[in-house]
């Protein structure tokens, strides 16, 4: 495998970028890791498999290619989100600005023989899913509940605060299902977040043979993010432990193919490539979303929608993105008031494939192919304040932008592989040309 390497740009308050200080980045800048040069991985490492930004917080999954997955923090873990052997090392006054091993303590909690396999993180909670050959997945939470955002129900005045929780899945089931289930065989596909609530997907092993799937969820809940189980039409201000996410067409519900979270709305898409939302639509962020067919991808800014429409006949797609456009992050010229369903518009002309979408709080990221042969490209538009968008200035942008390669393009013979966004951060990993 080709040698990548880490950059970052954008908010760095508390070291969150990884880039050795606490300064913004305003373009492309190398993440460190402990122990090793800027942009480069742990030498036993392959690949990085996801990038997870809170308020000021990143969590790195690494993968060493041996089918076991590392995790790796950096920046504010004041509030327990980066686990208990970050604090440590903090209190010892290593710096807070490199990623650094995070290491669970698995055995001291009943959960020996785990290892990560996906995370995420809200605005100061974070969230890893533990697996184990044979045994059902294990949820952990750690960090803020502000919002019930731990899963685990009130725990003030419960005793000492523990350095993370493990969520009962289990408990937001239906009790019928909890009892026909064997083995307490269950399996987390899915783990999406936004600043306030959490959305997973669950698949059940029922007793006597076959499977159910439920998408669960929990946090802030007052817009209707999370579906309306009051029967008051009026959703409490949050719930603090896992309950089925209940949507408008929910009964109609194909297999769900992916989630995606902005702050006060959830957006779901089936595998039939057709999409249901709830929560707050005052951005017009879910308008229009049901009637779409065909769509292949979707992602969520804090009050924006945006999604990928499959192959048209001329193999050409389409990005469209609904909602907040006062900081350009529906990436077209319009005025900030037009927020409704519409197309991002990329000033080039022919045929590209979207390979993947990054949205941040309020800013986008596409990495795009061309089947001329061109190398795969990153492009962004939307909020800059903090130079999220690494063009070297704090301007928004209203129209989308590439950031990589970067001009010139012979300054870097590598190409862009993937791609995350943040709090106003963004990340890319690029791979070394092998010419």
């Amino acid at each position: 495998m080709l040698p990548q390497s880490l950059f970052s740009a954008g908010s760095n308050a508390k070291g969150q970028l990884a880039t050795g200080d606490c300064e913004d980045a305003h373009t492309w800048t190398p993440s460190v890791f402990d122990g090793h040069y800027p942009g480069a991985l742990p030498s036993h490492q392959h690949r990085i498999t996801n990038i997870a930004c809170g308020a000021n917080h990143t969590l790195a999954l690494l993968d060493s290619g041996g089918g076991g997955l590392e995790l790796w923090g950096a920046g504010d873990g004041s509030k327990g989100q980066l686990g208990p052997s970050y604090m440590a090392d903090a209190r010892d006054g290593d710096s807070t600005a490199i990623f650094r091993q995070l290491d669970l303590r698995q055995d001291e909690h009943g959960l020996q023989g785990y290892t990560p396999r996906l995370s995420a993180a809200g605005w100061e909670t974070s969230y890893i899913v533990l697996s184990s050959p044979g045994r059902s997945d294990a949820f952990i939470s750690m960090g803020a509940n502000d919002h019930g955002n731990l899963g685990v129900g009130d725990i003030k005045g419960k005793g000492v605060a523990r350095p993370y929780y493990v969520v009962d899945l289990y408990g937001g089931l239906p009790p019928v299902i909890t009892q026909q289930t064997i083995s307490e065989s269950l399996h987390i596909s899915a783990l999406h977040t936004g600043p306030q609530h959490v959305v997973v997907a669950v698949d059940i092993l029922l007793h006597g043979g076959g499977s159910r799937s439920f998408i669960l969820g929990w946090g802030a809940a007052r817009h209707g993010q999370l579906g309306d189980h009051s029967g008051s039409g009026r959703p409490p201000l949050f719930y603090s432990t896992p309950r089925i996410v209940i949507t408008k067409s929910m009964s109609e519900l194909s297999p769900t193919s992916s989630i995606a979270l902005g702050n006060q709305h959830t957006v779901i898409l089936r595998q039939d490539g057709r999409i249901c939302g709830v929560g707050s639509d005052r951005k017009n962020q879910l308008t229009s979303l049901e009637t779409l067919e065909g769509v292949s991808s979707i992602g969520c800014t804090w009050n924006g929608t945006y999604v990928v429409k499959g192959e048209d006949t001329d193999g050409s797609f389409q990005l469209l993105g609904a909602g907040s456009n006062n900081k350009g992050q529906l990436g077209r010229p319009t005025p900030a008031a037009k927020s409704t369903l519409g197309p991002v518009q990329f000033p080039f002309s022919g045929r590209c494939r979207p390979v993947k979408l990054a949205c941040g709080s309020e800013h986008v990221l596409c990495l795009v192919d061309f089947p001329d042969g061109r190398a795969s490209e990153v492009w962004g538009w939307g909020w800059n304040e903090h130079g999220n968008l690494a063009v070297g200035s704090t301007e928004d942008l209203s129209t989308p932008r590439r950031l990589w390669p970067p001009d010139p393009v012979d300054v870097c013979a590598s190409r862009a592989v993937d791609i995350w966004a943040g709090c106003g951060t963004s990340w890319i990993v690029v791979e070394q040309d092998a010419t």
